[in-house]
């Protein structure tokens, strides 16, 4: 099937390689076949970059549980849709909706986290991303990809150094988004994802900036038209005005006034985008028989990564046997598989946290 849109086919092309990316700094593309060892890592990495301090929290037993629910029973439909792979145009409409489910398995394990820790659970889209950049990002220890973050830099938020956690090295803020993903270049990819996202919430800023000023120059020309008529001088015609150039200096405050933007930001922007923005991306992007099925594995690799690594940290602050007997309870009603979902992970769980 050859998709009948160029628009869709890029916009496929560029975020199957952002899954991709993601998937391979997780360490997917590195252990070909070996799931289970890359979530048992991920799991052994965040115990070290985040150890347990001080006793469990006080925390809502029931929220935290109905978080959790939520994030393994999503996970566990986005896993199912490996029933398709082999059928394309199924798989093309499975993954419409899997980056949805693939972003509500980030936005439910984040809130997990948050309220494991003795928070109140965040209200909001906005409030749940903002945690998850608090959370991974801003702190001194991280792990890749969920501590990656593209940060503020320069005015064209181009500064390879502008990133949080990073591989060590300058981003390659050059590459394209096509660009045939590997071990070399799988941040530099990753950081496009993140650093396109942050963007349009700079060029929001921009645009709201822009507003004010055309606002405050329509203020200042009545304040002195209205001077001008108090003296008895003659009426005059407003002037139009629709744009208003910004200063550096303003549009350096606009760069700096956002936060930092992590993984649950741009799969937020990439569910948006296949639900609202172009919702056939998925469907008719694809031009061969043989990507949707990568997309489809890369999501939910993913989202057992993030599993994983929520899960460990979560154990880290209410104890481990606190999230088991948690997790037990749910398999016993909802009966996951050994092999996907939190039944793959369970050997993790009792054995690595």
């Amino acid at each position: 099937m050859v998709s009948p849109s160029v628009d869709l086919t890029a916009s496929f092309r560029s975020h199957e390689n952002y899954l991709r990316a993601f998937g391979s700094l997780a360490g997917f593309q590195f252990m070909p076949g070996k799931g289970h060892q890359v979530l048992e890592k991920i799991a052994k990495d965040v115990i070290a970059a985040f150890p347990r301090s001080g006793g469990p929290r006080q925390f809502s037993a029931d929220e935290l549980a109905a978080c959790l629910n939520r994030a393994w029973g999503t996970e566990l439909l986005l896993a199912m849709s490996v029933r398709f792979i082999g059928e394309d145009e199924m798989m093309r409409i499975s993954n419409s909706w899997g980056c949805v489910q693939l972003y509500y398995v980030g936005y439910s394990s984040v809130q997990a986290l948050v309220v494991a820790s003795g928070q109140p659970r965040p209200a909001s889209h906005p409030k749940t991303q903002d945690q998850a950049i608090a959370f991974w990002a801003n702190r001194q220890s991280g792990v890749a990809p969920f501590s990656f973050a593209a940060k503020p830099g320069s005015v064209s938020d181009r500064d390879p150094r502008a990133y949080a956690h990073g591989p060590g090295r300058d981003i390659d803020v050059n590459v394209h988004s096509w660009t045939a993903c590997d071990s070399t270049n799988c941040w530099d990819i990753a950081g496009l994802a993140l650093r396109t996202t942050r963007q349009d919430a700079v060029e929001k800023q921009l645009a709201e900036a822009r507003t004010r000023k055309i606002k405050q120059k329509r203020k200042d020309w009545q304040d002195a038209e209205a001077a001008r008529l108090a003296k008895g001088k003659p009426p005059r015609t407003m002037p139009v005005y629709k744009t208003a150039q910004l200063s550096p200096t303003e549009k350096d405050a606009c760069e700096q006034g956002v936060r930092a933007y992590g993984w649950l930001d741009y799969l937020y922007r990439l569910r948006i985008k296949a639900n609202y923005e172009e919702a056939r991306m998925f469907t008719e992007g694809p031009d061969d028989e043989h990507t949707s099925a990568l997309v489809a594995r890369n999501m939910i690799r993913l989202a057992s990564a993030v599993m994983v690594a929520h899960e460990a940290r979560i154990a880290q602050v209410i104890g481990k046997n606190a999230l088991l007997d948690m997790a037990k309870e749910w398999s016993l009603t909802n009966s996951p598989s050994s092999t996907m979902g939190i039944g793959l992970r369970f050997p993790i769980l009792e054995t690595v946290l």
